[in-house]
């Protein structure tokens, strides 16, 4: 684990560093509960659940993976319409 210091600005914001971001996969828009108690400040990121995910985030490794199976937008509309006769 990385330690590094911040500050906090007049807003009242904090700066979490770029590499402490990136160990931990903290991107822009992520919630946090916050804790503090006498000289302690805690943030704990709130997971979003599969629910809440857009529907780009679901997709994504899937779009990935057929693109390595080599399998076309074209493959899977024609798939799709197979499956659809057969009912």
């Amino acid at each position: 684990m990385e330690v590094k210091t911040t500050k906090i600005s007049p807003k009242g914001q904090v700066v979490i560093p770029g590499a402490i971001r990136r160990e931990l996969g903290i991107r822009s828009g992520d919630q946090f509960f916050v804790f503090g108690k006498d000289n302690t400040v805690i943030f704990k990121k709130i997971e979003r659940t599969v629910i809440e995910r857009t529907f780009d985030e679901i997709v994504k490794p899937i779009r990935k993976r057929a693109k390595e199976l080599g399998i076309s937008r074209d493959d899977v509309d024609t798939m799709i319409h197979e499956v659809r006769k057969k009912r």
